[in-house]
């Protein structure tokens, strides 16, 4: 009798671009160009693996990927000096897609003037999130959201850690995929697919990822940290909001960063799509403005190329995480 195989039978061993085939429907809007997009960038970001491993210091890597860097110490649009890893990474990744000639909206990143087009979707890059942390070798990784008229459609990250990989949430289904390091040379590497993920959802006991400085944050957010400590959620804050992220997304949990005095994290660049992956698994996102008042996914105004300018940039407090975790603040 032949053996039935199950949907995780069926797409083991998949690439990244047969997944996204399976998964997609075909009436998807703009599929086409969203899946392109989709394998551009995160093709993009196996030579960045080899960079980051590399310290991306050598003058041979800037002559073999053709980028140029400019001689003033650089800052970003939130007055952050950028370090070697935030300007190159945007690069490369720019480089791929406009070399692709992929249509898209605009492309928003480490540049205080977004790239526009005349395409249908737009994209915000993190290009490497905790890039402080580079230097003492811990985690980091690269955001990824994609946006249609309506706000955001597809949200994934890579993670670079003990090994490589991403992770994509997409037409309701978030999965994880391995980058495959079998061949001798990266330009046969390939995202594997692992696992179609599932998040568990503590009241008590998960972990804990609280970033800012707590001497200055509101009182209510001082007794949500020791209403947590009370039912024994794990400490497990590395400064890398995607990394925790993902240990959040294995372990259930809830990162936080409260205004200390002021909101330090990206809207656009992290909280929406690692809220997107979240919300995806049933997980939950809380945004806390300046005044203490609290917000919804629902509440954010999605980013097109006619007010992206004036609003990419938004920087807010948040709490994400697995949903009743998330929501013990409402209790506080």
């Amino acid at each position: 009798m032949k053996k039935i195989q199950s949907n995780k039978e069926k797409k083991d061993g998949l690439k990244l671009s047969k997944y996204l085939d399976f998964t997609v429907p075909k009436y998807f809007p703009n599929r086409g160009n969203l899946i392109d997009l989709i394998e551009t960038i995160a093709e993009a970001t196996i030579p960045i693996r080899g960079l980051l491993e590399r310290g991306i210091t050598s003058e041979e890597i800037h002559n073999r990927m053709n980028i140029t860097e400019e001689d003033e110490i650089a800052q970003n649009i939130y007055k952050e000096t950028q370090i070697h890893e935030d300007i190159l990474t945007h690069s490369i990744i720019l480089k791929a897609i406009q070399e692709e000639e992929l249509n898209y909206s605009f492309i928003a990143s480490e540049e205080a003037e977004p790239v526009l087009n005349n395409g249908q979707l737009g994209i915000t890059i993190d290009p490497v999130d905790g890039s402080s942390n580079v230097s003492v070798n811990r985690t980091v990784g690269t955001i990824v959201g994609i946006y249609d008229s309506e706000g955001i459609i597809c949200s994934f990250y890579v993670l670079y850690g003990i090994f490589t990989n991403l992770v994509i949430s997409i037409n309701g289904k978030v999965a994880e995929f391995i980058l495959d390091k079998t061949s001798y040379s990266m330009t046969f590497y390939h995202f594997i697919f692992l696992e179609e993920l599932n998040m568990p959802d503590p009241d008590s006991k998960g972990i804990r990822c609280l970033g800012g400085d707590s001497n200055n944050w509101p009182e209510r957010c001082k007794k949500y940290e020791q209403f947590l400590i009370q039912r024994e959620f794990k400490d497990r804050y590395s400064g890398s909001f995607v990394g925790d992220f993902h240990a959040i997304l294995k372990y259930g949990g809830v990162y936080t960063y409260f205004p200390s005095p002021k909101p330090k994290l990206r809207l656009y660049y992290e909280w929406l799509p690692l809220a997107f992956i979240a919300k995806s698994l049933g997980g939950d996102f809380i945004l806390y403005n300046d005044d203490g008042t609290l917000g919804r996914i629902e509440d954010v105004i999605p980013l097109n190329k006619e007010n992206i300018n004036k609003i990419h940039s938004t920087v807010i407090g948040g709490i994400l995480g697995s949903k009743q975790s998330v929501n013990l603040f409402l209790e506080t």
